[in-house]
């Protein structure tokens, strides 16, 4: 039924335009040129067959007043039917066969009034379709000349914020150069992953079409291949796994949030998931959706925070990881992983809603329904 109907649309729709061109030119431009086509080709019916068909003749005046309804609408429409009957008695009389006038004069001229104000309201009517399509379209051009601007300074606007994180970067990397305490230099290579995580986002945000959103597989691949080369391994060396169905845009605000978020997480287990000090961690990154929720997993071999080995429980990333994560109207939690001679790595989990609650913006319920670990 459904392709039934496509095909009849596709069939009767090309034909809207070549009506709508046919209408404004022969009904608008031209109306009064078409008025006098269409009388005289009545007359000539007339004069040419009025003989053979005698009172059926009258039936010929139904052309012009057609046509003068559809060109000067309803009060053209009644003027042209008042006036059918007279027409048709004069001419009449001018061929000299007065017989061929109709028996009821009323019923005649009652069916030539309603004839010329049926098709005048149709003309008004379509004239002020006609009126309303182009406003609209003006409108939707305005719209989209609109859109197509704010599109411009949207993206103007996240390629200023990324180049302004930039140059924080190089200042907070020039202040690095400066300094030879091991403690300041650490901070710094913190502050600037954080800086990048944000960063990437309004990348992303200025290079893609959508404005306001990225993709979420995406940008967990470009975060963890930076934070694998800021200490000097290949991203290969980072197990990586996505869910297919994972793979959606995600607000921008939300993407921040989640992208410090990581990079917390990720800056950890890079420093401590090789316990032995071999350089070679074991850590995977896993996304996957879970009903209507987001579940991010990042496993690793190392003691993890909090534990030995592991930074400081109250210390300022695992306070930004529990901010964030009740900004997101998640829940986040480390566990650690038993082997078989005690434990033999953690795990963080974080499990978020794929549209955000209003209320984890503000500071309501979800605040209370975040437990942290620490």
């Amino acid at each position: 039924m459904r392709d039934a109907k496509k095909a009849i649309e596709s069939f009767i729709f090309p034909f809207d335009g070549i009506t709508s061109k046919a209408h404004a030119v022969v009904f608008i431009r031209y109306r009064w040129a078409s008025l006098l086509v269409a009388t005289a080709a009545y007359a000539a019916a007339v004069i040419a067959s009025g003989d053979t068909l005698g009172v059926s003749s009258n039936y010929f005046i139904i052309g012009p007043v057609i046509v003068a309804a559809l060109g000067f609408g309803t009060l053209g429409g009644l003027v042209a039917g008042l006036l059918g009957l007279p027409s048709n008695l004069l001419l009449y009389g001018l061929l000299g066969h007065p017989e061929f006038s109709p028996a009821s004069k009323l019923i005649a001229e009652l069916s030539g009034l309603v004839i010329g104000f049926s098709f005048g309201r149709l003309a008004d009517y379509f004239r002020v379709v006609e009126r309303e399509i182009k406003r609209r379209m003006a409108t939707e051009e305005a719209l989209r000349a609109a859109l197509e601007e704010k599109g411009v300074l949207l993206r103007e606007l996240h390629h200023r914020v990324k180049n302004n994180l930039n140059v924080m970067k190089s200042l907070v990397q020039l202040q690095r150069n400066r300094s030879g305490n091991a403690e300041f230099l650490q901070a710094t290579d913190e502050l600037t992953r954080r800086i990048f995580a944000i960063s990437l986002v309004h990348d992303q945000l200025y290079s893609d079409q959508e404005l306001s959103a990225i993709g979420l597989s995406r940008y967990i691949e470009a975060l963890v291949a930076n934070l694998a080369s800021g200490f000097g391994l290949e991203p290969s060396r980072i197990g990586l796994a996505i869910e297919a169905e994972a793979d959606r845009l995600i607000p921008a605000d939300s993407a921040i949030a989640l992208g410090l978020i990581m990079n917390e997480v990720l800056m950890n287990a890079l420093k401590h998931a090789s316990p032995a000090g071999e350089g070679k961690p074991s850590i995977l990154v896993s996304l996957a959706v879970q009903g209507g929720d987001y579940r991010l997993s990042i496993c690793d071999d190392g003691p993890g925070p909090g534990t030995e080995g592991g930074e400081d429980a109250a210390g300022l990333g695992l306070k930004l990881v529990r901010a964030l994560a009740r900004s997101l109207g998640g829940t986040a939690a480390l566990v650690a992983i038993e082997g078989a001679e005690g434990p033999a790595g953690s795990r963080f989990d974080l499990t978020f809603p794929r549209s955000r609650p209003p209320s984890a913006a503000n500071g309501g319920p979800a605040d209370q329904a975040s437990p942290m670990y620490g």
